[in-house]
């Protein structure tokens, strides 16, 4: 997709954006009361799994670092240290994305298990893990299909295009970690209790632009539609109709995890609109400076 069209859509999104945050100061807490339902089985399981694209990216940057390793022509200790530092990257972010799904798994199966809502769960902390041997069987088990099924794809493309990738893996990682690093840091300085923090004469609300300081509550804004918004970055690691087709699913993905997050009671309105609007802008920051530096800088070399 052209620089041109990515500018039009953001500046859409902008207005729409705005618009939604502009409702959700006044409107959050009746938009919360009237669509919760902590027993939806679309929201628990966007809760419980939605979180991968941001751990995606990171695994797919890794797995090209070592698919670069294997094919180009340097010092056999650069190239192991590449490979090396791509399978740590690759295999800790599987574990810890696989850590996250595996917390919400066990709290969904407590709460069936004791007569709760099955969406009820502590976002902010894991109070559940399996044992440590089958989550580390059940770690490696998948690191290793998925790093055979990548490095089977990857060695099917030439260099050239293994370095375009990887110049790519580099922007798009550095994308996932300062939008991640802008969400904890914001959820942290706003101070904001959740819809289930609530108490019951919902007295301890404050709407979206009041910024209540560090207190241990963190639903502003929302990290789930943050790392769900980060799947556009997914489109980077594409061409042609391919890009274009992965951009539209990552706003749709998106979108969705922002519903499913009010509805299961875990967000209000104004931390999902106000998540997508600052992830979607770091993706579009960072898109822009890989075209001025990496694709205008290459076209003038050549």
């Amino acid at each position: 997709m052209s620089v041109a069209r990515q500018k039009q859509f953001f500046g859409i999104s902008v207005i729409v954006c705005f618009v939604l945050l502009f409702i959700a100061a006044f409107a959050d807490l009746q938009i919360s009361n009237t669509f919760i339902n902590y027993n939806s089985v679309f929201g628990t399981i966007f809760q419980s799994f939605g979180e991968f694209p941001q751990y995606l990216i990171f695994v797919v940057s890794g797995q090209i670092a070592v698919a670069y390793a294997l094919k180009v022509q340097e010092t056999t200790l650069f190239k192991g240290l590449l490979a090396f530092g791509g399978l740590a990257l690759s295999g800790w972010q599987l574990k810890q994305y696989l850590n996250e799904v595996e917390s919400y798994l066990l709290s969904v199966q407590s709460n069936s298990d004791h007569h709760k809502a099955i969406g009820l769960a502590n976002s902010d902390g894991a109070t559940t893990a399996l044992s440590v041997g089958k989550a580390y069987g059940i770690w490696i088990i998948i690191f290793i299909i998925l790093t055979l099924a990548l490095q089977y794809w990857f060695n099917r493309l030439k260099l050239v295009r293994i370095k375009q990738l990887l110049v790519i893996a580099i922007f798009a990682s550095l994308t996932v970690w300062f939008s991640l690093q802008v969400n904890l840091g914001l959820k942290e300085i706003w101070g904001r209790v959740r819809p289930y923090e609530l108490n019951k004469s919902q007295s301890n609300y404050t709407n979206w632009l009041t910024i209540n300081g560090v207190n241990g509550h963190m639903s502003f804004p929302s990290g789930h539609t943050q790392a769900a918004t980060l799947l556009i970055v997914l489109s980077w690691f594409f061409q042609g109709k391919a890009q274009k087709t992965w951009w539209v699913i990552g706003i749709v993905y998106g979108a969705l995890m922002g519903i499913a997050r009010v509805i299961i009671g875990a967000h209000f309105m104004g931390d999902v609109v106000a998540s997508f609007f600052i992830t979607a802008t770091i993706i579009y920051i960072f898109r822009i400076l890989y075209y001025q530096y990496v694709v205008k800088g290459q076209t003038l070399g050549e």
